[in-house]
């Protein structure tokens, strides 16, 4: 009888692991590619990670500040966040902040200066600034910053702080000129504001009514003003449907000019001096305000006391060329060279004067001894008697 073999019951198969993959290492071209990309600036949320030391936050805070200055554009506290802090360090902030501030000052002359808020000018803005503090007890940081000069004013001269090269040199210095001529004007109006039509009439007296130096359009550079918050474009409408339109100073105005500029700008335009002098200071202080008065007396004492010096230095000079024209020379001679020399008339006097005296002297000496001679005869003729 046949042998009947059963079969074997296959067994189930056993899941089996899966394939572990292990992370490739960093080789040495992406490793120079990381080092490039933070050398040259390269801040995104990227990057972050790589950055997460203390020292690079403050590094990539300055080369932020920079860049964004760069553009004129303001440096704000969600850009900081987003692009120099890393995961978890929001209360590093204010350590991070001062020291990059420390870096921006003691390399770069310049310090991240917090900007203003824009003035509320029409109505319904004043209201809406009223529900907004009505209904938001946070304070009223702007969160924003540029960058403002630490240099000494002594020292802001343009033969040592030229106009900057990009794109030209002669288009920055016309674009520093005209928006700072635009920001006197606001600031000497009443209000600080300035009608659109009046500021047309004062740009036709510059000739800068349709084109500015650089050969850009007045209204294209206007609008550029607006942009980086140099001014503020506000239009109103009245009762009647009529639009005004006005401009006043923006965030960047004030903190990058403000009224210690513009009276700087108005002083070195109308130079006074004296009674001149102090009319302009006082105009200035019911323009601007108190915080640009200047102690005009003062001034003027220190600059006699400079002109006093300076007068003190041509005495001593004027005694030591005496004092020269009186040594011999080397022939044993005197000197007598005083051609080309104004004060030697002046010191030939004082020669003769001197020698006047002498003579003087001499003769009523000779007189006393006269005198004492005669009274001694006198003295003996009575003895012998």
């Amino acid at each position: 009888m046949p042998l009947i073999r059963k079969r074997r019951s296959q067994a189930e198969p056993s899941p089996s692991p899966p394939p572990t993959r292990r992370r490739p290492s960093p080789t040495v071209s992406d490793a120079s590619s990381v080092d490039g990309a933070y050398d040259s600036g390269g801040i995104d949320g990227e990057t972050q990670g790589l950055g997460g030391s203390h020292e690079q936050m403050v590094k990539k805070l300055v080369r932020l500040a920079l860049a964004s200055e760069y553009s004129r554009q303001p440096i704000r506290r969600a850009d900081i966040t987003t692009k120099v802090m890393a995961p978890h360090a929001g209360r590093q902030f204010k350590t991070i902040f001062e020291q990059a501030n420390h870096h921006l000052r003691s390399t770069f002359g310049c310090q991240m200066t917090e900007l203003p808020q824009k003035e509320k000018i029409t109505v319904s803005q004043k209201r809406a600034a009223q529900r907004s503090q009505t209904q938001n007890t946070l304070s009223s940081s702007t969160k924003s910053y540029i960058l403002t000069s630490t240099i000494p004013p002594a020292l802001r001269n343009p033969s040592i702080l030229p106009p900057a090269s990009v794109p030209t040199s002669e288009s920055e210095a016309a674009y520093t000129g005209l928006y700072t001529f635009i920001l006197s004007l606001i600031y000497l109006s009443p209000g600080h504001t300035i009608a659109e039509s009046r500021l047309e009439k004062h740009l036709k007296r510059m000739n800068a009514d349709n084109y500015v130096l650089s050969g850009e359009k007045t209204e294209k550079v206007l609008k550029r003003m607006e942009k980086e918050g140099y001014i503020v474009k506000v239009r109103e409408r009245d009762g009647g449907g009529e639009e005004s339109v006005d401009y006043v100073v923006g965030p960047r105005g004030k903190a990058e000019v403000g009224e210690i500029g513009v009276a700087g700008c108005v002083r070195k335009v109308f130079g006074k001096v004296g009674m001149e002098r102090e009319e302009l200071e006082r105009r200035l202080v019911r323009s601007l305000g108190e915080g640009v008065e200047m102690k005009v007396r003062e001034d003027e004492e220190g600059e006699a006391e400079a002109e006093a010096g300076t007068r003190v230095d041509d005495e001593g000079d004027r005694e030591d060329e005496e004092e020269r024209e009186g040594q011999p020379n080397g022939d044993g001679g005197r000197r007598r060279s005083t051609r080309g020399n104004k004060s030697a008339p002046k010191t030939r006097t004082t020669a003769r004067r001197g020698r006047h005296a002498l003579v003087e002297e001499e003769a009523e000496g000779e007189e006393d001894e006269e005198e004492e001679d005669d009274e001694d005869d006198e003295g003996e003729s009575e003895d012998e008697e």
